[in-house]
């Protein structure tokens, strides 16, 4: 028997792994427009990486709400799960629009384009703002007390740290 206690809201769980699943199923739905048939190494492994991307930053509002609404750990949510969660919001919406039936005509590929540049503006800028406030402009000690936490707080903050990634996966995606 062990003597450490363990926080059951602080590992990965199963509602968790679907939350990530349905991140996966809103990567598909962005990337599906960019494979084509004489790509080779490179433009695959693009591909790869940013569906991988699009795949774990949409995951993080689902992520939100199951660990909100169904598990509800004791200090949820910290602001690297705030983050998440918001970075993930623009990649869902435009998923739905991506998704229509005329989804493939031009007039809805522009609103597409133009409402996910404007999201990932969005939330890039307040990632920005919130990274500095909280981690670059005070002291160490307390800059490493909130990167504590489950490690859904961990992962929100290093996705938000890695903002200007974002803004690039978008770029591919939209161009």
């Amino acid at each position: 028997m062990t003597d450490r206690l363990v926080d059951i809201g602080d590992g990965l769980s199963v509602p968790d792994g679907v939350a990530l699943v349905a991140g996966a199923a809103v990567g598909s739905v962005h990337v599906r427009g960019l494979i084509q048939e004489d790509l080779f190494g490179p433009g695959w492994v693009v591909i790869w990486l940013t569906f991988a991307w699009i795949a774990l930053t949409a995951a993080g509002t689902f992520v939100y709400v199951v660990r909100r609404h169904v598990r509800k750990p004791q200090g949820y949510p910290g602001i690297g799960d705030r983050l998440w969660a918001l970075m993930g919001l623009p990649w869902l919406f435009t998923a739905f629009l991506r998704n229509t039936p005329d989804g493939g005509s031009s007039s809805n590929q522009t609103l597409v384009n133009m409402g996910l540049g404007i999201g990932l503006f969005i939330v890039c800028l307040s990632a920005f703002f919130v990274v500095w406030a909280t981690w670059v402009n005070v002291t160490p000690d307390r800059a490493s007390a909130t990167f504590s936490g489950p490690w859904s707080n961990r992962l929100g903050i290093v996705l938000a740290i890695a903002w200007p990634v974002q803004c690039g996966v978008g770029m591919v995606v939209i161009s």
